[in-house]
């Protein structure tokens, strides 16, 4: 017989020896508590209607995996944040430095209004070629003879190298000394390229370039320079100076901020008209590093334009008056700033404009518009022929009065700076 503590049958085989089989599937409290439902006791079951068992709140806390994807996708999201925020090209909104700028009208000096006889290539005879090619050369000999000594008043010559081409005329430049400066885009002189110390020589180069578009975009396109579209000038801008380009070409204002002719040149198609779209240029352009992040070009250029006045409506000319044409010179220092990013987009941005303009009154309105002066109608036969033109071969009208003299300003002298007040146009040049 087995004890009182076996079976009277004895202990079964396979028994777990005093151990209880069911222990293995017996629920502990931690694993009740946490279970989502719980049965009804039987007084709830009485009261309760059908519904046996009720849903218990679920368990505060989440998996530690839950946490950390939840941690991942935060990352995530927060590095694309920045990364948009960073991007490389730049975006409408973009910010930038609003361009401050400065137009100085030049007054006519005591020798007039700088004007060259009327202006007619297809007519051209050629005992008249051959008197003007014969001046021409006499022209150039004297400006390479002045061009070999230093003059006192610091004015720019134009080397051999820089004479526009022989396919080029000389049109109303014909023997004056504007007939050997180099024409268009030839005359802006980029400089030899080099690294600075945190831009490559790629990028100065492409900065460079930049600079040198925004100057025949702004200086040399016929369409820009008699009042047409401004795209091309837009175009190169950075996005943050939209907001102020934008203002001054719809409502340009004489507050040194919203001015069309700091950003271009331009003349009122209404009221002037290019006499021949080659215009006469001169200049350089320098850089340096501004900052690490920043590389500022300086462009300081003189360009003469050739201008014929637009008769007034129903206005029948009178074919025994010649019409004259002024030479308008325009001298523009620009500073422009150069990011890398700009580099990327193609664009740069203008921080500081100085334009000196003449001939033109002192208290001409010039936001808009530049506004040369033309000799009166009565004195337009005089630049015609039949006062003599001197040894450069241009006519001198009647000066326009003025209030204040000022002081005098030669267009081509770039070793004085070129913010001044009113001044008197002077200069041999022209």
């Amino acid at each position: 017989m087995g004890g009182r503590a076996e079976p009277p049958e004895g202990t079964p085989e396979g028994g777990s020896g005093g151990e209880d089989e069911f222990r293995s599937v017996v629920f502990d409290e931690s694993f009740v508590r946490a279970a989502r439902i719980q049965e009804l006791s039987a007084r709830e079951r009485a009261s309760a209607g059908t519904r046996p068992v009720r849903r218990r709140g679920m368990r505060v806390g989440l998996p530690r995996q839950a946490v950390v994807l939840m941690l991942l996708v935060s990352l995530a999201f927060a590095a694309a944040v920045y990364l948009g925020t960073r991007h490389p090209y730049p975006t409408a909104g973009g910010t930038a430095a609003e361009l401050s700028m400065t137009i100085v009208p030049l007054q006519p000096g005591p020798g007039g209004i700088p004007t060259v006889a009327a202006f007619s290539a297809p007519t051209a005879t050629p005992t008249a070629t051959a008197t003007a090619g014969a001046t021409a050369t006499a022209g150039a000999t004297a400006t390479a003879a002045s061009g070999a000594t230093a003059t006192p008043s610091g004015s720019a010559s134009p080397s051999a190298s820089a004479t526009p081409s022989a396919a080029v005329s000389p049109g109303p430049f014909a023997g004056i000394p504007l007939q050997d400066y180099p024409v268009g885009d030839h005359g802006l002189g980029l400089p030899e390229a080099n690294h600075t110390t945190h831009f490559a020589l790629g990028q100065v180069v492409n900065a460079l370039n930049l600079v040198r578009q925004y100057l025949v975009a702004s200086s040399l396109d016929p369409q820009v320079l008699t009042g047409g579209r401004t795209d091309s000038v837009r175009a190169l801008l950075a996005p943050g100076q939209y907001g102020q380009f934008d203002s001054s070409i719809a409502h340009p204002r004489n507050d040194r901020r919203h001015e069309a002719t700091g950003w271009m040149v331009r003349f009122d198609p209404q009221l002037v008209r290019l006499a021949v779209n080659e215009v006469r240029s001169l200049g350089s352009i320098s850089y340096r590093e501004l900052d690490p992040a920043t590389l500022e070009v300086v462009s300081d250029h003189t360009f003469v334009y050739a201008l014929n006045p637009v008769p007034p409506k129903g206005t029948v000319p009178v074919a025994s008056v010649a019409e004259p044409t002024v030479l308008f010179a325009v001298r523009r220092e620009i500073h422009y700033l150069i990011t890398a990013d700009d580099l990327l987009s193609g664009q740069l941005e203008l921080s500081d404009s100085v334009t000196q303009a003449g001939p033109m009154s002192c208290d001409s309105a010039t936001s808009a518009y530049l506004q040369p002066l033309f000799p009166h109608p009565a004195t337009a036969s005089t630049a015609g022929g039949s006062t003599a033109a001197g040894a450069t071969g241009a006519a001198k009208a009647v000066p326009t009065p003025t209030s204040a003299p000022g002081p005098t300003v030669d267009p081509f002298d770039r070793s004085r700076p070129a913010w001044s007040v009113c001044g008197v146009l002077t200069g041999s040049t022209l």
